[in-house]
This record gives C-alpha cells, structure tokens and sequence, in this order.
C-alpha cells in the first residue's frame, strides 16, 4: 500500500481483529527477538510462524504465504534486505514487508526504488507502534476490549505494594511488550507473598 489509511489510536486496548486469520512470519537470528514479536501477536489472533535466517524463511514465506513479514536486517547467512529482494523476485502473492533493525535505516535505502520493504521498525519493539503499522500495512479493523477496573470488594484491606525492585522489574517487562514474563512474574509474586494478589 503506498499510503496507508490512518492508524487507530487505541492501540493498547486491542484484543483481536475482525475477518480472516492473517499469516505472520517474523525472521531474525535472535531467538529472544523471533519470540518476543511472536508472544505480542498470537494471542490478537494472528498465526504466526517464525525462522532464524535467509533460506529457512524463504521456504517457509513460499509455503505459508504469509499477509506479512517482519525482517530482520542483520543476519549472518543473508542479511534481511537480501531476503527482501528475493521475496521480491520469486513471489507473485506480495506479502508486506517491515524491516526490524536496533539501528537507523540508511536514507537511501528508506527511498529506494525498487521498495524492498513497506515499513520498518526500531528495536526494541514498541507493541503500539508495532500495532499501528500491522493496522495501516494489513488494513484490518481492530478488536478493542473494555477499559476494565478491577472488581474489587466494597470493603478490602489496604494495598500492599511488592518491593520496587518488582515493581521495575513489571514495568521494564510491560515497556517491551513481554506478555509472558509479565504473567510468570505476577503469578510468582502471588505464590511468594499472597498480600501482593
């Protein structure tokens, strides 16, 4: 899409999308990385499929035939814009492409002419701006949830807070988008001291 639709800006209520299961394959050598993009988007609903390099991806984007592909640039084997140019060459289905890379994207290859990729994203991932871009590249109306407050009982004890330690810790996790160690550390801290439920 060469101009995107405006964006949603309730990025962070978002629980799923409407219409068909879209395809995502995520490509990058860091396993941390392959799998931190895949925990943010399997539980929106998106079948998401990762690989660690050049060939394996390739494969897999001819197999699955995915509506998206987030790409690492720096990789050992073949470096992500490599990939995208033979993405490029050997699909007729052009599934879009958005370049992940912890440094800045050369001007020349953000005009290039050839348009290997759609969009790209800095790392860390920031899950609104991973939200916001999914939303304009795939055009899909977006699942929002209810801004929900705790249920809690008329009468209850006063708050107790975990250490600020734990607390840091939650809110590097929740600055990342890290679901699950978000869950694990909760469900941790109830274990070890039910006061913090």
């Amino acid at each position: 899409v060469s101009r995107p639709r405006i964006a949603s800006a309730q990025e962070d209520r978002v629980r799923g999308y409407v219409g068909p299961r879209q395809k995502v394959l995520v490509v990058d050598d860091n396993e941390i990385q392959r799998n931190l993009v895949r925990d943010m988007l399997a539980p929106l609903g998106f079948a998401v499929a990762t690989s660690a390099g050049g060939r394996d991806c390739l494969s897999l984007a001819e197999r699955e035939k995915p509506n998206l592909i987030f790409l690492d640039i720096a990789m050992p084997e073949m470096d992500g814009w490599q990939i995208a140019s033979r993405l490029r060459q050997s699909s007729p289905e052009r599934a879009a492409i958005v370049v992940l890379s912890a440094n800045a994207i050369e001007p020349g290859r953000v005009r290039d002419a050839e348009r290997l990729h759609d969009d790209y994203l800095m790392k860390p991932i920031d899950l609104r701006k991973l939200l916001k871009t999914i939303h304009a590249l795939l055009n899909i109306e977006w699942i929002h949830g209810p801004e929900e407050l705790p249920n809690v009982p008329a009468q209850t004890l006063p708050i107790r807070f975990p250490p600020p330690h734990d607390i840091d810790e939650l809110v590097s996790l929740g600055e990342i988008g890290h679901v699950r160690k978000i869950q694990d550390k909760l469900a941790s801290l109830e274990r070890e001291a039910p006061e913090y439920a």
